[in-house]
């Protein structure tokens, strides 16, 4: 969740950066906004999905180019925001890579301010926008999933641990079930395992009814069953697969774990060891994966060293290269 904050958070800086432009500076500030959304994964992938879902044809974007932006008229008229964000996306790439000068992007005008006002406000905001209220989606997700992880470990995990030891088969069912009836009471509509992808079928795929479902997948860390990090490693490829089936920019990897240990996922990036939840970057998506620990009712003075299972990123990348 903290990792969606701060994006939203710089989102704004680079917003309130074009908007402070001058003559002077504006081209450079324009280009510092296009690379970051290009190096930041995760707005990156969210892009290039709408991009993906309403491409544009080299000889459209020409004709889009010398007509100007006219939201009333085709192809800005939409109140899809991701398709319009996808339209002015594509636009101004378009006009960068055709090596239009960017002053001319901002139309005619005797006043700069207002050539820059006008041209933010109906070239830009929509972009920024759709990506905001898509990290307030993620966002909202990952909440949740914290909320959940809170109320198992604080209050539930007892009684998910009897009903665990004592199942004789269908052992991720009992967590998956408990996960599906939280996400239910928590707003999450149809939260069943219901579609079968390509890929198989995803634990928990919820909002099925709208055009942007949540898929998720559920593992077990228990040595008692021979279930170690083979598992966790399994369920990052399975979501990997499921992502790219249902074109989402975004996956979740909840692992209920029984053992006395910690799980850590170590990045290639060291900032990103430091991030809750874990955070992996793949094929320009994002992973969450989340570590419920149902291992212990002692106090932490009495549990003495704690053990740690590391998994490298390379172990996760090279299980989805492997298949």
């Amino acid at each position: 969740m903290y990792y969606t904050h701060r994006l939203r958070s710089n989102l704004q800086e680079w917003r309130n950066r074009l908007y402070k432009s001058n003559y002077e500076n504006f081209g450079s500030n324009l280009s510092f906004f296009r690379k970051r959304l290009e190096e930041t994964a995760l707005l990156k992938s969210i892009l290039a999905n709408a991009v993906t879902e309403h491409h544009i044809g080299v000889n459209d974007l020409d004709k889009m180019i010398k007509s100007g932006v006219k939201l009333d008229e085709e192809p800005y008229q939409t109140t899809n925001e991701a398709r319009l964000a996808a339209v002015l996306y594509q636009r101004l790439n378009h006009w960068f890579a055709s090596s239009h000068h960017h002053y001319n992007l901002l139309g005619y005008s005797n006043s700069f301010d207002e050539k820059l006002r006008r041209f933010l406000e109906t070239e830009i905001e929509p972009i920024i926008k759709y990506l905001q209220d898509s990290l307030e989606e993620v966002n909202f997700t990952l909440y949740l999933l914290e909320k959940y992880k809170a109320r198992t470990e604080w209050f539930t995990r007892q009684n998910l641990v009897t009903k665990y030891q004592t199942a004789t088969k269908s052992y991720e069912e009992i967590f998956e079930d408990d996960l599906r009836l939280f996400l239910f009471d928590q707003g999450v509509d149809y939260p069943f395992s219901t579609p079968k992808s390509s890929s198989g079928r995803a634990d928990i795929i919820g909002n099925l009814d709208t055009n942007d479902p949540l898929v998720l997948e559920i593992k077990v860390y228990d040595t008692a069953k021979a279930y170690r990090k083979n598992r966790v490693i399994d369920g990052f490829g399975q979501i990997v697969k499921y992502a790219n089936d249902y074109n989402k920019d975004v996956g979740y990897l909840v692992v209920f774990n029984l053992d006395n240990i910690e799980i850590k996922i170590v990045n290639a990036e060291p900032n990103a060891n430091e991030a809750f939840p874990n955070r992996v970057m793949f094929n320009d998506k994002t992973y969450f994966i989340l570590f419920i620990n149902l291992n212990s009712d002692r106090t932490a003075s009495k549990q003495g060293k704690i053990k740690v299972e590391e998994i490298r990123e390379e172990e996760l990348f090279e299980q989805v290269k492997a298949e």
